[in-house]
């Protein structure tokens, strides 16, 4: 590629909103910025910064724990922000080829108030509303979209809010996330039916890999107590591709076969999903994020849209690259033409 065609690769570091670009740009050695779905990955978005601090700037002035750090990346024609993180670790080495300072930030909070683990009953409650309650007892912003789930009664039994909320939400086909100091909830089938943010040809990818597996469950079977007949009731979807033939049984307390027929549903969805899974590495390009769908074309029998469980957006010393990993959209229109 002719360098002249490349554009100026642009990074923008703040730690408690005072702006150290200038101890970082110069030498950097690598920056990455982990973009989570929330779905399978973790609910918190992570940035990780290696720099060579030869003028000992960041071992002489360490950040606190807990820190902001604000990022902003991309092209100087083209900026993204990625938020607000706080700093949850710095190291420090030394070898022959100099000093390196890493930094390591999560979206989520690092107070130690934010790991407490708890045990807490909700009634006559949904997942929205146990999500403003989490979300308002720990500084957090809900943007919620996607139908609600009502609970008579539900309990957080010892664990952290954010990892009892997660699990809550993947249960029922929730993504769930914290970025930018706010809680993101989308139910996956609105992610899966949103429109394609991109289209990925060979011209924009430098190496891939596709997988197609049948090492998955074909069949989901939700068994639940249903009240009314004081027995065990099953709720069962089939997943609508050729996989392995096994069921996975799912054997949880529900209240309802709403709530049944929910998980059920989900769970089928994610294992279609499993079908196919990619991993490009691409050219730098600021728009990609986890949870959207991209558009992959020149790729034979693997063309079709994909969602993006995770992109990890790189700075180093070569230049600027986006690593994808992605699942099959069972919801692309193309594909279900085919078949």
């Amino acid at each position: 590629m002719d360098n002249r065609l490349v554009p100026e690769v642009y990074l923008h570091i703040e730690i408690n909103n005072k702006n150290v670009s200038a101890y970082i740009t110069p030498f950097l050695i690598d920056f990455s910025y982990i973009d989570n779905d929330g779905l399978q990955k973790d609910e918190s978005d992570d940035i990780e910064i290696t720099v060579e601090d030869s003028q000992h700037f960041f071992v002489n002035n360490p950040p606190s724990r807990g820190s902001s750090l604000k990022v902003k990346f991309g092209y100087a024609d083209q900026i993204r922000s990625a938020g607000v993180f706080f700093i949850d670790s710095f190291e420090y080495s030394s070898s022959r080829n100099g000093d390196i300072f890493k930094i390591k930030a999560l979206a989520k909070d690092v107070k130690a108030s934010y790991r407490t683990i708890k045990t807490t009953a909700f009634e006559n409650t949904s997942i929205k509303r146990i999500a403003e309650k989490i979300a308002k007892d720990n500084g957090y912003q809900l943007n919620f979209a996607g139908e609600d789930i009502s609970f008579t009664r539900i309990t957080q039994q010892e664990k952290r809010d954010l990892q009892f909320l997660f699990e809550l939400c993947n249960k029922y086909g929730y993504i769930c996330k914290v970025a930018d100091k706010k809680l993101i909830i989308r139910s996956l089938d609105e992610r899966l039916s949103s429109n394609t943010i991109y289209t990925l040809t060979r011209e924009h990818v430098i190496d891939f890999s596709f997988e197609v597996s049948s090492l998955y469950e074909g069949n989901v079977e939700v068994v639940y107590l249903d009240p009314d007949k004081k027995d065990t009731t099953q709720s069962k979807e089939k997943t609508k591709v050729k996989a392995s033939g096994d069921t996975k049984k799912v054997n949880t307390r529900v209240e309802n076969k709403t709530q049944a027929e929910k998980i059920a549903k989900a769970q089928k969805t994610l294992n279609e999903m499993k079908e196919v899974k990619a991993r490009l590495t691409c050219v730098g390009i600021p728009s990609l994020y986890a949870g959207g769908n991209v558009e992959v074309k020149g790729f034979g029998t693997f063309d079709r849209i994909y969602y993006i469980a995770r992109a990890e957006h790189r700075i180093s010393r070569s230049g600027y690259i986006t690593e994808l990993e992605l699942l099959k959209n069972p919801s692309d229109a193309k594909e279900k033409k085919k078949k």
